[in-house]
């Protein structure tokens, strides 16, 4: 969602545990066995974050140990695109990223539904130009090129931005590239504006002589941050992710409330810290971020609109019903005692 870029390798195996019925000859076992702990395999969460802080001191593992589960580590995403077709590989378990690509993913069969939210990171997402660019508004964008990811939150928020400000789509040129390799072609000057989220639009800031040319607030971003699960995971153990939510839930509080105290949990050298002004950005989006929260209609209507949108703009080949790939996690029961 927006932590620092890394390379994804997943391992195909530990899938989901269970223990084994026992013979009817009951002397054989202890009185007090268990099933083995349930394996959810979560996106490795790099260097920054309330997941990176629960990797670290194993308070995640505690958490989900009432609910008899622990968890995975199973590979790094910048995308929501990648772990989504882990998760359809049967690879992963979880996986957070925008409803902008979560819409895309959710068009090709996915084995995974939502299972959480978090309103939009309006200061953190938007459209970026150099400093010295002569494109003064998302108006001046026409004639010129925008590099984006194809159909998720950068194709988005310039499609929003264009038509909130009523610039006709075919008069911009959209250059479509991979999110981790248009840092050095904007660097160089090979496309005129990149549309981007946190994870790259606070390196282009302080390192690349950038300035926000419209945020998400000003586009009418609804670009709400998703949680999803395995089909897997959610018929076979909802107890389980009923435990991870309250996690999740919690630390998202944590983290927005000092940001600071959740950056370079690792190590604070290296292309996986931030210092300095960036680290000031970062603390500075974070701290108008809101939590983790169950999915409403509310919210629903607006993963609709977005699929609608991307419908009416051709990124989507035919309508999506999101609502059928949401699952109410108020609804789900509680580990037993």
């Amino acid at each position: 969602m927006r932590r620092l870029p890394l390379a994804a390798v997943l391992p195909l195996a530990l899938l989901v545990a269970c223990g084994s019925t026992p013979s009817a000859d009951t002397s054989a076992a202890a009185p007090d066995a268990k099933a083995e702990p349930v394996v959810v395999r979560i996106s490795d969460p790099g260097n920054s974050g309330f997941l990176a802080v629960a990797k670290k001191d194993g308070s995640l593992d505690a958490a989900l140990a009432k609910a008899n589960a622990k968890v995975q580590w199973a590979g790094d995403f910048s995308v929501f695109a990648p772990a989504a077709q882990a998760i359809n590989a049967g690879s992963l378990d979880i996986a957070v990223g925008s409803i902008t690509a979560g819409v895309t993913a959710l068009a090709v069969k996915p084995s995974f539904k939502i299972f959480a939210t978090v309103p939009p990171d309006l200061a953190g997402e938007g459209i970026v130009v150099k400093k010295d660019s002569p494109i003064k508004s998302v108006a001046d964008l026409a004639g010129h090129s925008v590099a984006v990811g194809h159909g998720g939150t950068s194709e988005y928020l310039l499609l929003k931005a264009l038509q909130t400000f009523n610039v006709p789509v075919e008069k911009v040129k959209r250059v479509y590239l991979a999110p981790p390799q248009t840092a050095p072609v904007f660097g160089s000057g090979k496309v005129d504006a990149w549309s981007t989220f946190s994870t790259f639009l606070v390196p282009a800031v302080t390192s690349l002589d950038a300035r926000i040319l419209a945020d998400g607030e000003e586009i009418g971003s609804d670009n709400y941050v998703i949680y999803a699960a395995s089909n897997t995971l959610i018929d076979e153990h909802p107890e389980v992710l009923k435990a991870l939510y309250a996690f999740i839930e919690e630390g998202t509080v944590k983290e927005n409330a000092d940001p600071a105290a959740y950056l370079n949990v690792f190590t604070s050298t290296g292309p996986q810290a931030v210092a300095g002004v960036q680290k000031d950005l970062v603390v500075q989006i974070q701290k108008q971020g809101k939590p983790a929260q169950p999915v409403t209609a509310a919210e629903i209507a607006k993963y609709q609109e977005v699929a609608k949108f991307f419908f009416d703009q051709k990124v989507l080949t035919a309508p999506l019903d999101v609502s059928q790939y949401v699952v109410d996690i108020t609804a789900l029961p509680d580990a037993a005692s």
